[in-house]
């Protein structure tokens, strides 16, 4: 258990280091990551009831959990921003569709008006 919780750690930090560098696509392939080794860690705990994490761990989990403390605001600003960029989307989408639903004409008569 103690290898999957090393683990986790590094792929924290590596998270944070993704998530400044704005690489969007990293960092969602290190959380698919993390997400998996936790999943390992809760079925470990599942089978053996008995398990205790040692004194190196729970350093390592706290640290993790600090990371990711940090982490949380400036994705909570992200997903704002990405919030309202998409209301500005469909908010164009919406004038746009409002104001130029031209549609060719195909067929009809032209009545010119001055004869």
């Amino acid at each position: 258990m103690d290898e999957f919780i090393i683990a986790i750690s590094e792929i924290t930090e590596d998270m944070e280091r993704a998530l400044n560098e704005e690489n969007d696509p990293e960092f969602e392939k290190l959380l698919t990551e993390r997400n998996a080794l936790m999943g390992k860690v809760d079925e470990y705990r599942v089978n053996h009831p008995c398990a205790k994490y040692s004194p190196k761990s729970k350093q390592l989990l706290d640290a993790a959990l600090q990371v990711d403390m940090r982490m949380a605001p400036v994705l909570k600003e992200r997903m704002a921003e990405t919030e309202s960029t998409l209301i500005k989307i469909e908010k164009n989408k919406k004038v746009s569709k409002k104001y130029s639903p031209y549609m060719k004409q195909t067929n009809g008569v032209f009545v010119d008006s001055k004869k």
